[in-house]
Parts: C-alpha cells; sequence; structure tokens
C-alpha cells in the first residue's frame, strides 16, 4: 500500500500543460516529425498577432519570414526528449521548446510554459516560398 501511495503521489507531480493546450494531448515526437519535416508553414505569433512563414527542412534547419515587413531569421529545430517542437535561432544560446497541440479544423498551437505563443494554420510540401 506504500508503494501505491508514493506512486500515485509522484503521477500528480508530473508536470501537465493542459492549460494553455486544452483538453487534448501534445504531439508525440513522430507526430511533430510528420507535420513539419520539409513543410513550409503559415503562422502568427499571438503576442503581437502578426504573421509569418516559416520552412522547415529535412536536414534539420529552419527559415523564417515575417510577412509584414520581410524580416528573415534562420537556425535549426528539431524535437526533445520531451516531444517539444525546438527551435534554436542562430547567434541564440538556447532553443525555444513547444508542445504542439491540434485543434479545430487542424490548426496547431505552440505551447511554452503553459503560454499559447504561436499558432501554425496550414502546412505545404516544400519551400513553396522560397525561403
Amino acid at each position: 500500500m506504500r508503494f501505491f501511495a508514493l506512486g500515485l503521489l509522484a503521477g500528480l507531480m508530473l508536470p501537465v500543460t493542459v492549460s494553455a493546450g486544452g483538453e487534448e494531448p501534445a504531439l508525440d515526437r513522430q507526430e511533430i516529425i510528420q507535420l513539419v519535416r520539409g513543410k513550409t508553414t503559415d503562422c502568427r505569433k499571438e503576442k503581437d498577432q502578426s504573421m509569418c512563414f516559416n520552412y522547415f527542412a529535412r536536414d534539420g534547419s529552419i527559415k523564417r519570414l515575417m510577412q509584414e515587413d520581410g524580416t528573415r531569421r534562420d537556425g535549426a529545430w528539431f524535437v526533445d526528449d520531451q516531444d517539444r517542437l525546438c527551435i534554436l535561432w542562430t547567434r541564440k544560446l538556447r532553443p525555444w521548446c513547444f508542445f504542439v497541440y491540434e485543434k479545430d479544423d487542424e490548426i496547431y498551437h505552440l505551447v511554452s510554459k503553459d503560454k499559447h505563443i504561436a499558432t501554425i494554420f496550414t502546412f505545404e510540401d516544400g519551400n513553396t516560398k522560397g525561403l
């Protein structure tokens, strides 16, 4: 009984990212890779509602174009051991990692530290925007 109680307590202490993601579970490693690898996405940064395109290359590189002002950024993408989509922008020391949640109508929320950071609306095979 003592071990059962300890196991139950340990289970209750596991981090859960439900508030920003909703009731559904986050995508796992393979689902994330299948979703973005080799694809261009149409996305929105929630902080300022700015729109962007990202190209997640098969070699692990990423390129971003902000739609309003044409600002470009590049870096690397990967999925970490916590099943989070991570982006390490060039000249940054740490990656930014997100749990990915599928919402209605195949829209995806990227969530970091229980905060909805970005939304991905569409996926196109290849580097369709010439990033």
